[in-house]
């Protein structure tokens, strides 16, 4: 016994380390596998693509039904046949004492006596294989269409993961590249200005000019390199978002392709014809919840009907009082002993167990249905209220766009007189800051308008349908 154990200690040790170091080594060869990624000129679609294929949401709603779909594979097995093996050999050590009457083995024996009998070997070895199969239960039958639905409602939680990082990977594509463009514009307008300040530091330096012409253009060019400064900062900061909505890691390389001159953004796409509740995702989740909740009401009602199964084992025991005997099995101490029928199982009373349970789901039933109603409204508010906002951003981006047109031909015609000498370097100041401060607004008021329409069709259940690449 005592060398037993030690075998065994050092063959659970053995199983644990080797396990602990195969988990290592599965470690170090998936750290030493991870590479650096290199996405070039990536469009929005392929952004979206990429996303939905990497991102750790729609990976574990992915999971989640690999995980639904066995268990539907758990819930067949259990009407399928069940065979299980036992064997089990038993040293009665300290076998117990019955005591009997002594006038039993001795009729000489006084009345009144008793003497201990053992009445079992100290050995005993007992083997057995045994089949089992469900013939009818109304329970597993529903149980098992109510895991099927089960996978039916995770597949559509996957789509509903590929729907939010569609949202969130649009969001923030459509960020960096309207910064991107903002940097753009703002090299533009430093450029310029530089240029104005190297001119009028050329006068002053020949008589033509103060000096504080010069340093007051000195100032703004200053201030726009600072802000170019900052948005370059900013831009790194979009890209990190980017990265991070994407899947990527932040040492990954990433470069998107499209300009804002392709953002197309109408009077059309504030209409909404027709509002239909029935093309949002988390309707059809609701749909499916109701079926779960019917089928989880049928299943506690065929709880009442009997249970029918079919048995059948064959096995073999035996005793004596030396180990020797209990091997080999196919010694004559061994006797087979074998049986087969059916069971019926028949639930009579249960305190009214099944009839609480019934009233419960049929209330998460009541829950769910409240729910499905409810959800036209909340449908029809949200697109009324981003019918509404993108309405307003449009009609706010058509100001700002002619805002910023105005600002740029004040600053045109401002820098002329300048040259011309007709006109003050404050004017050019104070007409590039005017134009600077246009184009942030209208930036400002083009990402408003592209998060707005993203939120409509999100509003309306279009969204992932009219960016997904499949």
């Amino acid at each position: 016994m005592h060398r037993f154990l030690t075998l065994f200690s050092v063959l659970f040790l053995s199983l644990i380390l080797g396990t602990e170091l195969k988990a290592q080594g599965n470690t170090q060869n998936s750290t030493t596998a991870t590479s650096t990624k290199d996405l070039q000129n990536y469009t929005l679609e392929q952004c979206i693509e990429y996303a939905i294929e990497n991102r750790v949401e729609v990976k574990n709603a992915q999971l989640d039904n690999q995980i639904a779909k066995a268990r539907v594979g758990e819930v067949r097995s259990i009407g399928l046949p069940q065979v299980n093996a036992s064997l089990s050999l038993i040293d009665n050590y300290k076998i117990p004492v019955n005591f009997l009457p002594a006038q039993f083995l001795d009729p000489q024996a006084p009345e009144g006596t008793f003497v201990g009998v053992e009445f079992q070997p100290q050995y005993v070895g007992q083997g057995k294989i045994e089949l089992q199969q469900l013939v009818f239960s109304g329970s597993y039958i529903l149980g098992l269409k109510a895991a099927a639905t089960y996978t039916q409602l995770s597949e559509k939680q996957i789509t509903q993961s590929k729907i939010e990082v569609a949202e969130s990977v649009s969001k923030a594509y459509y960020s960096l590249l309207i910064n991107r463009e903002r940097l753009e514009l703002l090299k533009q307008n430093y450029n310029r200005l530089d240029t104005v300040y190297l001119q009028t530091k050329a006068l002053y330096e020949n008589g033509f000019a103060e000096k504080i012409d010069a340093d007051r253009l000195k100032v703004a060019s200053n201030n726009i390199k600072m802000e170019i400064q900052n948005f370059e900062r900013l831009i790194e900061l979009s890209d990190m978002l980017l990265k991070f909505q994407m899947g990527l890691q932040q040492e990954d390389n990433l470069t998107v392709s499209g300009s804002i001159e392709k953002l197309e953004i109408n009077e059309s796409d504030a209409l909404v014809a027709q509002i239909d509740p029935t093309q949002r995702i988390e309707f059809s989740l609701l749909q499916t919840q109701k079926e779960l909740n019917l089928l989880q009401i049928r299943e506690y009602k065929a709880r009442y009907l009997p249970t029918l199964a079919f048995f059948a084992n064959y096995g073999a025991n035996m005793g004596s009082s030396e180990t020797k005997d209990l091997v080999p099995f196919a010694s004559e101490r061994w006797v087979a002993n074998g049986a087969f029928g059916i069971s019926l199982n028949v639930p009579v009373f249960d305190s009214f167990e099944k009839k609480y349970l019934v009233q419960q789901e049929k209330f998460r039933l009541l829950k769910t249905e409240n729910q499905m109603r409810d959800f036209s409204r909340v449908v029809n508010l949200q697109v009324a209220q981003s019918q509404t906002t993108l309405q307003n951003s449009i009609d706010k981006l058509k100001f700002q766009e002619e805002n910023m047109e105005l600002a740029q031909e004040i600053f045109r015609v401002t820098k002329i007189k300048y040259e011309e000498g007709v006109g003050s370097n404050l004017e050019v100041v104070e007409a590039e800051t005017a134009y600077k401060e246009a184009q942030t607004n209208y930036y400002s008021a083009l990402y408003d308008a592209m998060v707005a329409k993203i939120d409509l069709q999100k509003a309306q259940g279009t969204l992932y349908t009219e960016t997904e690449t499949k």
